[in-house]
């Protein structure tokens, strides 16, 4: 279970370092936000709007999708990534288990190791115009941590204790919709 915890982070890390964020670029959602609150190896307040922040989302390979959010913090870069295994396309819920991932630029990679950690108090998923072939849907979540986001290969941790978003999720067109 540890190996694939690590190889999950290990992809995400891959897929941000090779895929950055352009700087400077925004959202393309201009409704998107994170707003969370940080304590531990990071003690701060995260208020990114979609101008300050690079967003996306898609679907995971094994279920559900994926939300990214990359901006500023005091330290450096920060990648924040929601990984929710049990939503399907367009489906909105309450008390959904998330698994969280913080990569901050320079330093060890953080993940609450299982989704029994953190939840999401509710979830939504508004459609939005079609971009070409792809869906796209509007994601509006509030959740909250009950244990940190553990340093893989370290002993520090970050407890997100509480978090609100607005993101951006797209669906290929060869990804089967969602009834």
């Amino acid at each position: 279970m540890r190996a694939l915890i690590l190889l999950t982070l290990l992809s995400v890390t891959a897929g941000a370092a090779a895929d950055p964020a352009p700087s400077g670029t925004g959202c393309a959602l201009p409704a998107a936000h994170l707003h969370a609150r940080l304590s531990g190896a990071i003690d701060e307040d995260v208020d990114w709007s979609a101008s300050a922040m690079e967003c996306d989302g898609m679907p995971r390979v094994d279920g559900g999708f994926r939300l990214r959010f990359t901006g500023q913090t005091a330290a450096g870069e920060l990648v924040v990534v929601l990984g929710i295994p049990s939503l399907a396309e367009g489906v909105s819920s309450k008390a959904v288990p998330v698994n969280l991932t913080l990569i901050p630029a320079g330093r060890f990679v953080y993940g609450t190791r299982g989704t029994d950690k953190c939840m999401l108090d509710q979830v939504q998923q508004l459609p939005l115009p079609s971009a070409g072939a792809n869906r796209q849907w509007q994601v509006d979540a509030r959740g909250f941590c009950l244990e940190p986001a553990r340093a893989v290969g370290g002993d520090d941790a970050i407890l997100v204790t509480t978090f609100e978003l607005t993101g951006l999720l797209t669906w290929d067109s060869d990804e089967s919709p969602t009834p």
